[in-house]
């Protein structure tokens, strides 16, 4: 009799283990993910010279391919995050935050062009990786991630997609 309730015992042991080791592997895997879907929209800003009506278009189309979760709920995103200021505030399709950080030179100090305009600028792009779990709920975990220094031309182009 001992032994089964010790072979039990180590059953369960090994049975934890695994769902451990499947749910920390799952976050990762979901976590890389989200992180590659903020590189990818940060490289569509940086191409299209800042968030504007082609970087959100090109945004869109990728997050539609690959199959990333609807805004059915219609949820805005927070205001600044870091000092850098919510330009996408509208509805949009796909539930994700683009900040804007204007005057970004690091160290090469505080920069204008001729019109008084600062030099570099930079976004920041949060994500989120959504959770249903059967006894917990659903919930969601932000992912952000910020871009480099991208060149100001100041060609007229609203920071605001669509315009």
């Amino acid at each position: 009799m001992r032994e089964s309730i010790g072979s039990t015992f180590l059953y369960n042991i090994i049975f934890l283990f695994i769902i451990i080791i499947m749910g920390l592997l799952t976050a990762t895997i979901n976590y890389y993910k989200a992180y590659k879907v903020n590189k990818t929209i940060l490289g569509y800003i940086s191409k299209y010279s800042g968030y504007n009506y082609f970087s959100e278009k090109a945004t869109r189309q990728y997050l539609e391919s690959i199959g990333y979760t609807a805004n059915s709920e219609r949820e805005v995103c927070s205001g600044d995050k870091n000092g850098g200021s919510l330009i996408n505030h509208f509805y949009n399709d796909y539930h994700y935050c683009v900040y804007y950080y204007g005057n970004e030179n690091g160290s090469y100090g505080e920069q204008r062009n001729t019109e008084g305009n600062y030099v570099y600028n930079a976004y920041g792009v949060v994500t989120f990786i959504y959770v249903d779990l059967p006894i917990v709920g659903k919930f969601k975990v932000p992912v952000y991630s910020k871009g480099g220094r991208i060149y100001n031309f100041d060609d007229g182009q609203s920071q605001e997609a669509g315009v």
